[in-house]
């Protein structure tokens, strides 16, 4: 059942794939690879990557991690440790906040490995509270919950880390505006999907391979988000392939006439 990719972007753009039974999505997402479709929208859908936690969730983290100290989050750059470690090596304690945290994974992972970080997570109002829950029962430590923009404002960041993420904010200029109006010393964006050719900023995509989910995101001209963080007085650092890359952009990039990448990208505050 393999398909030309002409053929498949028509139908995945359509609305008569709505008419199609579910399990012949999935083997037709499964048998061509399919991750990302581009689609005329200038703006993400409000309702969008409607990802809950559960308490059992978090519990199952919770064990993975007691198991395995070795284990990698999800998204993870999986030195990012070692750099806290090395960055604030000679600070009693340093604020992380971890922007659209989800899981908690990142917290297991650093504080057995990070034992100065304050760690902050935020996501959808929803998993919030659930985490908040999971940290009382759990009577963790270094940890606190923000819920929007404005208890992110009242804290001082030294590291906020966006974990494949920026790409699923609508108003994402507007948060880079707010985030690096704090001067955090650190921002790192990790798992971003990005293009390089095209004079556009951006352009919106619809998601499948987490099907029945299915999820809108940006992809970033890499110049252009670039540019935008550096015009806040950041450098980049460096830029780098995610670990995770295992992303087939074949469609994607037969629609634009581009070669995508999912990055990783390190800014740190000008002196």
């Amino acid at each position: 059942m393999k398909l030309s990719n002409n053929f498949l972007n028509n139908l995945f753009k359509s609305k008569f794939l709505n008419y199609f039974p579910k399990r012949i999505i999935r083997l037709l997402i499964k048998k061509n690879k399919i991750f990302f479709i581009k689609i005329d929208l200038k703006g993400l859908p409000k309702i969008n990557y409607p990802f809950l936690l559960s308490l059992k969730d978090l519990e199952e983290k919770k064990e993975i991690f007691s198991k395995n100290e070795f284990k990698i989050p999800t998204n993870e750059f999986p030195y990012l440790g070692l750099i806290l470690k090395l960055i604030f090596q000679n600070k009693d304690k340093f604020k992380f906040l971890d922007f659209g945290a989800q899981y908690i994974d990142n917290y297991f992972f650093f504080k057995n490995k990070n034992n100065n970080i304050n760690y902050v997570y935020h996501d959808l109002i929803e998993n919030n509270k659930v985490v908040e829950e999971f940290i009382n029962i759990n009577e963790l430590k270094n940890i606190e919950v923000v819920y929007n923009l404005n208890e992110i404002k009242k804290n001082k960041f030294d590291f906020i880390y966006f974990g494949s993420v920026i790409q699923y904010v609508n108003e994402y200029q507007n948060l880079i505006n707010e985030l690096t109006a704090q001067k955090p010393k650190y921002l790192y964006f990790s798992g971003v999907n990005f293009f390089f050719k095209n004079n556009y900023n951006t352009i919106v995509c619809k998601q499948f391979n987490v099907f029945p989910q299915i999820n809108y995101c940006y992809f970033f001209n890499f110049d252009y988000l670039k540019n935008l963080v550096c015009s806040k007085n950041y450098e980049l650092v460096y830029f780098s392939e995610n670990s995770n890359s295992k992303i087939n952009y074949s469609l994607l990039n037969e629609s634009i006439d581009d070669n995508c990448k999912y990055l990783d990208l390190f800014f740190k505050i000008k002196d």
